[in-house]
C-alpha cells in the first residue's frame, strides 16, 4: 500500500524542519521530492517502495538533476513576456 510509510518523519535538509514521508512522496505535485532517495534510504527500503509504486520513467524524472537556475529564470521570464503579450491582444 502506498500510504504505509506516510506517518514516518525525519528532518528535511531542504526545508530545515521535520516532515512526514507523505510530504516527500507528494509535495504538492504528482511526483515525489527529488531528494526522496537520499533522505529515506536509512529509514526503510525506499528503492523497493519506489519501484513498486512508480514507473521507471517517473523515477528517472525524479532523480534527474534540476535545470540550472539561470535557465529556469530565463524560462520564467519568457513565460511572463508571452502572458503580457497575450493580454495586450
Amino acid at each position: 500500500m502506498i500510504t504505509e510509510n506516510d506517518l514516518r518523519k525525519l528532518r528535511c535538509p531542504m526545508l530545515g524542519h521535520e516532515v512526514s514521508f507523505l510530504y516527500c512522496r507528494a509535495p504538492g505535485s504528482r511526483t515525489p521530492c527529488r531528494k526522496i532517495f537520499d533522505c529515506w534510504w536509512e529509514i526503510f527500503d525506499i528503492d523497493s517502495f519506489m519501484k513498486s509504486h512508480f514507473s521507471k520513467a517517473d523515477i528517472q524524472k525524479i532523480v534527474e538533476p534540476p535545470p540550472p537556475k539561470n535557465v529556469s529564470l530565463l524560462d520564467l521570464i519568457e513565460q511572463a513576456k508571452s502572458r503580457v503579450g497575450d493580454s495586450k491582444k
